[in-house]
């Protein structure tokens, strides 16, 4: 039975108005401002890259918890958000459909806005925090992607008219008409930098709308989450970001290898094909399919940390205005990654692989008043633990259907010990891929969707340098048994959740 069918019978969890209580500050009401950031990988200052200009979210780290070994269920954005929506793992676009479609409110809690508005808090999403842009299934944005869930919902449009277009936004009111419309959008390139200001792309409209919110809820109780478009293709930014890098200072991959003994239809993809900038993308010139050279690899990255620099701003005016407002005090701030992202690593562009490339993403976290402020935690977290994290640092009763677990514990205290192993899954073009990583190894298995045969088992070593690219599943077969049965426990521990229920 799939998840989103189980979401619609869970029981509701006590609505005794809690309402973000801080168990610890005697009983000071916190705020969530939750940052969601697309496409973003982990190459920040405070990752330990020197040369990408990331300024606000390194300032926001040296007052909060980095955490090192964050990872996301699924490298694909609807399945990762999906999951931290919803509290459950799961390789789902949209787990909401069947309680949307349904037009019933269940009697339980099945999101995590739904969680924090039910128990008093007023709930706003901007821009992209479900998988559809504003957070709604219809330009004239009436309709909720994740329904009973948010006060407000929505993604500001500017002169792009409508949600997928300001998501994909040009200057000029330019954008492609949406994702997979490729006739449509073939003179398009995956890059722009115009001499524009940051309202010139649609994510400084979601700065400014975000900021007019806090401003709105100042002296309310909330829930606001904000979630920004870039660095998601097409790698859009005003110059003056891309002005910010010297083009010949960017590195490029350290490894753009084949990963050795594997199959690359099962753990790349189309052995290589880079298929979401070379398939909806024209490289100016060029057609529909264009190779990616050594000199366009450099153009490419370029936009990347362009797009993230312009991003690192827009989350600068946000912070800033918390700040201002004396909200900062009581509010928890979470910046998070919906997943990774190749830019060349094993010769791919793109995500949709269960390598720690697409699947690792920025996980930051400040709570006032926290101890230990600016040491990175380096434990297992996943994005499935962020649900009950948040309910737990707020005093929130978490529902019993959630499947991560609360690090607030190392919110405290950054040596806190935390899992032993996170999992993943990858379900694409009729085979399934399933992945545990410990802080040591990864394994990834394989699995025909149609007969259930397994076709491929592949095993990396973390350490290995520069990245893990060597199958060793042949020479350590008491690990694959080992990281085997961690998976089946996993897939057991979901069946004894879901049994109960």
């Amino acid at each position: 039975m799939k998840i989103r069918l189980l979401l619609t019978s869970l029981p509701l969890v006590a609505l005794t108005f809690f309402a973000c209580e801080n168990p610890e500050a005697k009983n000071e009401k916190l705020n969530v401002l939750f940052i969601a950031v697309d496409d973003l990988r982990p190459e920040l200052g405070c990752y330990g890259v020197d040369y990408v200009h990331t300024p606000n979210i390194d300032q926001l780290a040296s007052e909060g918890r980095t955490f090192f070994n964050h990872f996301v269920h699924a490298a694909a954005c609807g399945p990762s958000r999906s999951t931290l929506l919803s509290g459950t793992r799961t390789t789902d676009w949209d787990i909401f459909k069947t309680i949307r479609e349904s037009g019933t409110k269940p009697t339980g809690i099945f999101s995590l806005p739904q969680l924090f508005k039910e128990n008093g808090c007023r709930t706003v999403g901007i821009g992209k925090i479900s998988h559809q842009p504003g957070g709604v299934m219809d330009s004239l944005q009436t309709l909720h992607e994740v329904p009973y869930s948010w006060d407000e919902s929505y993604a500001p449009v500017g002169e792009w008219r409508e949600p997928w277009s300001a998501f994909f936004s040009y200057a000029g009111g330019k954008a492609r008409t949406s994702y997979y419309d490729r006739p449509t959008n073939r003179s398009l390139p995956p890059f722009e930098a115009a001499p524009v200001d940051d309202e010139g792309y649609a994510d400084g409209h979601n700065a400014a709308a975000a900021i007019q919110q806090l401003r709105n809820l100042k002296d309310s109780t909330f829930f606001l989450a904000v979630g920004f478009y870039k660095p998601h293709l097409p790698f859009n930014a005003p110059k003056h970001y891309w002005d910010l890098y010297d083009p010949e200072s960017i590195p490029a991959s350290d490894y753009q290898g084949m990963p050795e003994n594997v199959t690359s239809d099962l753990s790349l993809h189309y052995g290589r094909s880079s298929y979401e900038p070379r398939g909806t993308y024209t490289w100016p010139g060029d057609t529909l399919g264009w190779k990616i050279t050594p000199e366009r690899e450099k153009i490419l990255k370029h936009g990347y940390l362009a797009a993230v620099s312009y991003v690192d701003a827009q989350i600068g005016k946000v912070l800033d205005e918390l700040t201002r407002l004396g909200l900062d005090e009581n509010t928890i701030v979470v910046l998070w990654g919906d997943h990774g992202w190749h830019l060349g690593d094993y010769g791919i562009w793109g995500k949709h692989t269960n390598f720690d490339i697409a699947l690792n993403s920025p996980l930051i976290v400040r709570q006032p008043g926290m101890t230990q402020p600016g040491v990175a935690a380096h434990g297992l977290v996943e994005t499935v633990d962020i649900f009950p994290t948040l309910a737990d640092l707020c005093g929130i009763p978490t529902p019993v259907h959630l499947e991560g677990k609360s690090f607030k514990s190392a919110i405290k205290n950054p040596e806190a010990p935390l899992k032993e192993y996170v999992v993943g899954e990858r379900d694409a073009w009729g085979v399934l891929g399933k992945t545990v990583r410990t802080r040591d190894h990864r394994l990834m298995v394989w699995i025909d969707k149609a007969s259930g045969d397994t076709l491929g088992i592949n095993l990396f070593d973390n350490q290995e340098k520069p990245l893990p690219h060597q199958n060793i599943r042949e020479s350590h077969p008491h690990i694959v048994s080992d990281l085997e049965k961690k998976l089946t426990a996993i897939d057991q521990e979901k069946s004894d959740l879901f049994s109960g229920l």
